[in-house]
């Protein structure tokens, strides 16, 4: 099979044996397997012109950062990957909803109430965001091409790969700490699925508080957590670079 090498970020959560291996951000070149590897849109949904749904412009902090991604990261990205034939799959559902699993009383009702009116997403901005929910689709930048298969599941998702082989998913997309970590299909599910599960950090944001948002805390927390426990972190210019190695000659 096709094969490239990129350089990639890992975190050495240890201690070594010297002083010299000390913990921290460590970067070594990783071989990649194109066939075995395929780049993951997921939740990269149309955050909309912020004037049409204030509520949840005020409710979803990271949307300011995600149009930026959109029109400056994913065009030029998503073109090299495709020019690479490397595999670009699409789980843009939100997946069916959970399972029935408690008892929900008049009790759980007013906690859940209380935690919508004063931590997310606020009663003013309950409707907006509903209105958003029930218009869910992809954003033009990630609106998948030609061929390019949209699961609806993280089973659907599972199947696919497997019957094609896939191991290595690379996620881009909104956002690294929470949909992308813990939505179906997110790398939670996938890495218990036994899959490597890898990001680009400009083509995600994370959910910042007000006090992370200025230096993107959150999402460095993220990015650590991901070289930590699910896979590799790809930058963009290294990885679109090393997408050179598969581009089919210039025809003559």
């Amino acid at each position: 099979m096709p094969a490239f090498s990129c350089r990639a970020s890992l975190y050495r959560q240890f201690a070594g044996l010297t002083a010299a291996d000390r913990r921290g951000w460590v970067q070594t070149p990783v071989t990649l397997d194109s066939a075995r590897t395929a780049i993951l849109v997921m939740h990269a949904w149309d955050p909309g012109k912020p004037e049409n749904l204030p509520g949840r412009e005020r409710a979803v902090e990271y949307l300011g950062r995600a149009r930026l991604i959109l029109s400056e990261v994913f065009p030029p990205l998503l073109t090299s990957v495709r020019g690479a034939r490397l595999p670009v799959l699409h789980l843009l559902e939100p997946g069916p909803a959970p399972r029935r699993g408690t008892v929900r009383d008049s009790t759980w009702h007013a906690q859940q109430a209380l935690r919508r009116a004063l931590s997310y997403p606020g009663e003013e901005n309950q409707d907006d965001v509903d209105l958003a929910f029930a218009d869910l689709r992809a954003a033009r930048q990630a609106t998948p091409a030609p061929g390019e298969p949209t699961l609806t599941s993280c089973d659907a998702l599972t199947r696919h790969c497997y019957e094609r082989g896939i191991n290595h998913l690379i996620y881009i997309g909104f956002a690294l700490n929470w949909c992308l970590l813990m939505s179906p299909g997110g790398m939670i599910d996938m890495k218990r699925r036994g899959f490597i599960c890898s990001t680009i950090p400009e083509a995600t944001t994370a959910v910042e508080r007000h006090d992370t948002a200025a230096e993107e805390s959150e999402k460095a927390s993220a990015l650590w957590r991901v070289a930590v426990e699910f896979g590799f972190v790809f930058s963009r210019g290294d990885f679109q670079q090393a997408l050179r190695q598969l581009a089919p000659p210039p025809s003559r």
